[in-house]
């Protein structure tokens, strides 16, 4: 069953950091709306089954590179 991957969850130490850098780094805010739309389609297209599994995991491995970049800006902060 397809799950959404939800930040703040998997960053709880990082929960005011999160919201602080989203309204005060314009880089780190795109990387959460890319990291939200990457994750949105990964989870659509599990349930539709509408992607051959190419595509599929290969934004999956966007959404990973997306969050470790996200993980990284979290640490230094």
């Amino acid at each position: 069953m397809p799950v959404q991957h939800d930040l703040a969850q998997d960053f709880p130490e990082f929960g005011e950091a999160l919201k602080t850098l989203a309204r005060t780094d314009a880089e780190f805010g795109s990387l959460l709306e890319r990291y939200q739309r990457l994750d949105k389609t990964i989870v659509e297209a599990e349930r539709a089954a509408n992607l051959d599994d190419d595509k599929l995991n290969q934004l999956r491995r966007e959404r990973v590179l997306t969050k470790d970049k996200i993980a990284r800006k979290l640490e230094r902060a």
